[in-house]
């Protein structure tokens, strides 16, 4: 847990880890952790078993009183922006209980001497004000203490996600490198033009692998796949053929960095460059509720076993980072078919 927390952000740490009055689902968790704070409360009370029913009725009312009242507040304290820091968040939230309490105990109290009801006429005024407070204040306590350990478990299964998201991101196949370097090396001298324009689009690629962004735009990631298909076209030129099919007006979706031509990349490894003639990769992006995205390939059969374990690797390497990114709401499949090799992915449309 120490190698997780020294990767949270110093703004993240100081985020407010209280959870979000203002959320339906948060109070209706927060209701059902008071009734059962009611009922331990009615058990341990000396009412006598007649009555036990309607003391615990009278606890309840009033817990759920103090609860949602101090929730409202803090749902306010939030929409204005109170609540920024940990210790704002602690100290403001604190107080708001403590008030919310003290006039719900003089309420109970003036209501209780009115209706004549023994359950608040048994101390004075203060009394009932500083026992009630007692109570309020140590189980807020052990609550804040559980919504910060929470919120900190949190921050820090976000930045192992994040190391692990950008590690994945940063994996460039060595194969890929050497020949890049190889290729630009042989045009220094014949074609100095091209060189300089390989080691331009090989540098893109190694910037984007490096950078910490974990989604870009899909033009970006376009654009990225098509700096890598113009190095390998200065290797394998008119061996390589490549289709792209793209419905019109998606560039400002956004989608994680480093999808696409890791999945090119595979295709033309292991589906173009052991072919004699080559082939050519199709590659079509879609959108309907989902943005789709298919990569097609020839089917290399000579090299089976070791296409199906290099894909196998670049497949486990993208599945893990989507579901990282999308919680496990993208799909990636593949299937063979028509002596083709497809890639198909599907993930939740994300606008810039």
């Amino acid at each position: 847990m120490t190698k997780n927390n020294s990767n949270i952000e110093p703004s993240q740490a100081s985020e407010c880890y209280l959870p979000d009055f203002c959320n339906s689902e948060t109070n209706l968790r927060l209701i059902l952790v008071l009734e059962l704070v009611a009922i331990v409360l009615a058990l341990s009370s000396t009412a006598e078993p007649g009555n036990l029913l309607i003391h615990f009725a009278l606890v309840s009312i009033y817990i759920q009183w103090i609860g949602l009242s101090s929730a409202a507040l803090l749902c306010l304290s939030r929409r204005v922006k109170l609540l920024k820091s940990t210790l704002s968040a602690t100290v403001i939230s604190f107080l708001v209980v403590a008030l919310v309490t003290a006039v719900m105990a003089v309420l109970a109290f003036q209501l209780s001497d009115f209706l004549r009801l023994d359950m608040f006429r048994q101390y004075t005024l203060f009394s009932t004000i500083l026992y009630h407070e007692a109570i309020s204040c140590i189980l807020y306590g052990l609550s804040l203490r559980y919504f910060f350990v929470q919120h900190v478990s949190r921050l820090g299964i976000k930045a192992e996600s994040q190391s692990r998201l950008q590690a994945l991101q940063a994996r460039i196949r060595p194969h890929f490198l050497f020949n890049s370097l190889n290729t630009i090396a042989s045009l220094t001298h014949s074609e100095p033009d091209k060189a300089e324009r390989a080691i331009e689009n090989l540098a893109e690629l190694f910037r984007a692998s490096l950078k910490a962004d974990t989604q870009i735009s899909l033009q970006s990631e376009i654009e990225l796949t098509k700096d890598y298909i113009n190095l390998e076209l200065l290797r394998l030129d008119e061996r390589l053929r490549v289709h792209w099919d793209i419905d019109a007006d998606l560039d400002d979706l956004l989608m994680p960095a480093l999808i696409l031509q890791p999945l090119v990349e595979n295709a033309i490894y292991h589906g173009i460059e052991p072919l004699q003639d080559g082939g050519e990769v199709h590659i079509s992006i879609k959108s309907n509720q989902n943005l789709m995205i298919e990569i097609t390939n020839p089917l290399n059969e000579s090299g089976a076993a070791q296409r199906r374990q290099g894909n196998k690797m670049a497949l486990d390497n993208i599945r893990e980072r989507l579901l990282l990114a999308y919680q496990g709401q993208a799909k990636i499949k593949h299937l063979v078919e028509n002596d083709l090799y497809k890639v198909l992915i599907n993930i939740p449309i994300t606008k810039n």
